[in-house]
C-alpha cells in the first residue's frame, strides 16, 4: 500500500478517523494552559477513544477509557468547588487580575496563601544594590524610589513588581529600593515561591509573563519621561550588546 493509498484509507473510514479524533482531542488537551479547559478537552478525548474501542469491539481500551474520563471528571469536580469556595479581598482581586490572568480560581488561593501582606513606612530600605534579595514584593499602595549607583534612576508604584529580577536570576539587587511614600504590598518569600512554582507549571507561566509585562511597562513608562526605568531580561542572563552607557542610563529593577 503506497501513501497515497493509506490517507484514502485512514479519511474514508469512519471507525478510523473516530480513532484519529480522540488522539487529536487528547494532544490538544495537554496544550491548554486553564486546568478546566484541560479537563474538558480530556474527558472528550476519553470519551472518543471509548466509542472508537467499542465499534473495534475491543473493550479493554473502553474499560481503561471509562477509568480515564471518570478520575478527569472527579477533578475537574474537585477544582470547580475549589473554583467556588475561593473568595478574595479586593487587594487579592486586583493582584490576581494584574499577574494571573486566566488562572484558576483555586490555584490562585493556593499562591496567596504564601503571600504575606507588609506594610512598609517611608524611609525603608526593601533591597540594596549588589545584596542578597530574599523576598518578591507587589506593591498595593505607596511608592518606592529606585536609586542605582547612588542616583535616583525612577519611581515605582501599585501594581509594579520589587524583587522579580532578583527571583528570575538569582542574583543579587541591581537596584536600591526605598520606601518614600508608606507601602503595603503583597510578600513572597524567594524559597516558598520557587518550591511552589515546581509543582504548578501554570502559576510560572503566568508570573512569568506579568514580570515581562511589568518590566515592559515600566520601559515604557521611561520612554515617555515618566521616571521609571527597566531593562526586560532573558531568564538566562544579561541583555547581550548592551554597550556600559547604555546600561547606565537604564535600570534592572531589583
Amino acid at each position: 500500500m503506497d501513501w497515497n493509498e493509506f490517507l484514502i484509507d485512514q479519511l474514508t473510514s469512519p471507525e478510523k478517523l473516530v480513532g484519529h479524533l480522540s488522539y487529536l482531542l487528547l494532544i490538544l488537551s495537554m496544550m491548554m494552559r486553564s486546568m478546566t479547559w484541560l479537563r474538558i478537552v480530556a474527558i472528550s478525548a476519553g470519551l472518543v477513544s471509548a466509542v472508537y474501542g467499542y465499534a473495534l469491539g475491543e473493550f479493554v481500551i473502553v474499560f481503561w477509557e471509562v477509568i480515564f474520563v471518570s478520575v478527569n471528571l472527579i477533578q475537574l469536580l474537585i477544582l470547580e468547588i475549589e473554583n467556588r469556595r475561593a473568595k478574595f479581598s479586593e487587594f487579592e482581586k486586583r493582584f490576581i487580575e494584574h499577574s494571573l490572568p486566566g488562572v484558576e480560581k483555586a490555584h490562585a488561593k493556593r499562591l496567596l496563601r504564601i503571600a504575606a501582606v507588609t506594610e512598609h513606612p517611608a524611609g525603608e530600605v526593601l533591597t540594596t544594590e549588589n545584596q542578597p534579595v530574599d523576598e518578591l514584593h507587589f506593591i498595593l499602595e505607596g511608592a518606592v524610589r529606585i536609586d542605582k549607583g547612588g542616583s535616583m534612576v525612577g519611581v515605582c508604584g501599585h501594581n509594579d513588581f520589587i524583587g522579580e529580577i532578583g527571583f528570575m536570576l538569582g542574583s543579587n539587587a541591581s537596584a536600591t529600593a526605598v520606601v518614600t511614600n508608606d507601602v503595603k504590598c503583597f510578600t513572597f518569600s524567594h524559597s516558598k515561591l520557587r518550591e511552589m512554582l515546581v509543582k504548578e507549571d501554570n502559576l510560572r507561566h503566568a508570573l512569568d509573563s506579568s514580570f515581562n509585562r511589568n518590566l515592559v511597562g515600566k520601559l515604557v513608562k521611561s520612554n515617555e519621561g515618566q521616571g521609571i526605568v527597566s531593562v526586560p531580561l532573558p531568564l538566562g542572563g544579561e541583555p547581550q550588546g548592551a554597550d556600559k552607557d547604555k546600561k547606565d542610563n537604564t535600570l534592572e529593577t531589583s
